[in-house]
């Protein structure tokens, strides 16, 4: 008889949940009169706890938030987040705690046993574009031994995640797609790009590297092809910068693509519209940055490959009123002003003597 009061009580329930009488409110929802969120009881609206807050308190809350959900995994749900899978490398006693008994060979392994084996397998791979796809599958399956790889085998590695390597993988991005959550896509005909932007799990979030995929390396419009670009960009970013991998956000900016390969293509899984005036496409990247603003109000958000007909245009109007820059003007503008400091450097022979002025010097182009 219990049992099917309950089972009525939860029919009850999600018919009340259905005919939006009553609000479910998260498990993080305090509702006190600081932190609740109910927005507006009217339109019952749910206001997100990142929303409303002062900035002192922003991160409080999202590292709270994400140590919470991350509390509650256990078992396959822990063997299925990139984030805190170690496969073999899991002790006796993280086994036992986790509920993980069972669910993995016996054998454990440390990371260097992990490394070993893993550097034998990508060896193994035939071509370039076989050994990036091994790496992505690392990557998507455990993030710590991913990184770790890069670290121990950055000269090999290097050149596979990024360029040369990635320029291949993103041209083949949408047949090598694998239902993995690696990134945010923003399409202009999914609605609202803040419920997008709820969607992604993470709270805690440093730098975004956003592209629309108009102008891949050499390789033109490719659409959300090119988000093999962010992925890659932030890999490097975090092996070689220190960057926490899970505070790290690839995202494609979906407007179409006037690429008719893939406009033609049945396996392209992108918008197949043509892209949008400039009027269009400065109103959809408004809202999304908007929305990515609202979403991590801290992240630093990089442009990268945005063609040169759209990148000035959102460096100026972003520069001065948003944590941002872009790679491709401002990081490669850096990248060669370092280069030619360092080139004085070398040429003052005479410590003694005043130091070598950059406008004095003869720079040739080849």
């Amino acid at each position: 008889k219990k049992t099917h009061q309950i089972i009525i009580s939860y029919h009850i329930l999600y018919l009340l949940i259905l005919s939006n009488s009553i609000i479910l409110h998260p498990p993080y929802d305090t509702m006190t009169s600081e932190g609740s969120q109910i927005h507006n009881n009217s339109t019952r609206c749910i206001r997100p706890p990142w929303d409303g807050r002062t900035e002192s308190e922003l991160n409080e809350v999202a590292t709270a938030l994400s140590s919470e959900r991350l509390a509650r995994l256990r078992g396959p749900d822990i063997l299925r987040d990139p984030y805190l899978n170690k496969g073999s490398a899991f002790t006796e006693r993280e086994r036992d705690l986790l509920n993980l008994k069972g669910l993995l060979p016996p054998l454990v392994l440390t990371i260097e046993e992990q490394l070993f084996k893993t550097k034998n397998q990508f060896d193994q791979q035939a071509t370039d574009i076989a050994k990036y796809t091994f790496l992505e599958e690392l990557h998507n399956r455990n993030e710590t031994l991913y990184h770790r790889f890069l670290l121990e085998n950055i000269k090999e590695s290097l050149p596979i995640v990024y360029t040369p390597t990635v320029g291949q993988a993103c041209q083949d991005f949408s047949d090598m797609y694998r239902t993995y959550a690696r990134g945010l896509f923003l399409s202009k005909d999914k609605g609202e790009f803040r419920a997008l932007c709820r969607n992604w799990p993470q709270h805690d979030v440093d730098i975004i590297v956003i592209t629309d995929g108009s102008r891949i390396l050499g390789l033109g419009d490719l659409g959300i092809n090119g988000m093999g670009i962010p992925i890659g960009k932030l890999a490097l970013y975090v092996a070689a910068a220190g960057f926490q991998p899970w505070r790290t956000l690839p995202i494609t900016v979906d407007v179409g693509t006037n690429n008719e390969k893939y406009r033609n293509s049945s396996t392209y899984m992108g918008l197949k519209d043509d892209r949008p005036d400039d009027d269009e496409f400065y109103d959809v990247m408004d809202k999304a940055i908007k929305a990515i603003q609202w979403r991590w109000p801290n992240a630093l958000i990089q442009f990268e490959d945005f063609s040169n007909a759209h990148a000035f245009g959102l460096l100026e109007k972003y520069r001065n009123k948003t944590l941002c820059f872009n790679d491709d003007i401002q990081g490669t503008a850096a990248t060669v002003l370092a280069g030619l400091l360092a080139a004085l450097l070398i040429q003052q022979s005479d410590p003694s003597k005043a130091p070598l002025k950059l406008s004095e010097q003869r720079i040739v182009f080849l």
